[in-house]
């Protein structure tokens, strides 16, 4: 009953837990970057599904908000959440 009963739970929590990555969205009206860290593809999607004026510009792992930011060109603003 117990082998049972920790599987399921191995199942179960395995849907709960998402990969978090640097989300990068941009708001096309100011022209910003704004870099949240530690983000789930998952809600950086929906929060650019919110407006029409944000777009995802990057998620994942290859790059931290810093590096990111660091990037962009010198006019460009980008900031860190």
């Amino acid at each position: 009953m117990k082998k049972l009963l920790s599987i399921l739970l191995l199942i179960v929590g395995c849907g709960i837990f998402e990969a978090e990555g640097n989300c990068v969205l941009l708001n096309t009206e100011t022209n910003t970057n704004h870099c949240y860290p530690q983000t789930p593809e998952a809600q950086c999607k929906s929060d650019a599904e919110k407006s029409e004026t944000i777009m995802i510009i990057y998620w994942g792992e290859n790059y931290n908000c810093n590096e990111f930011c660091n990037s962009q060109i010198p006019d460009e603003i980008c900031e860190i959440h």
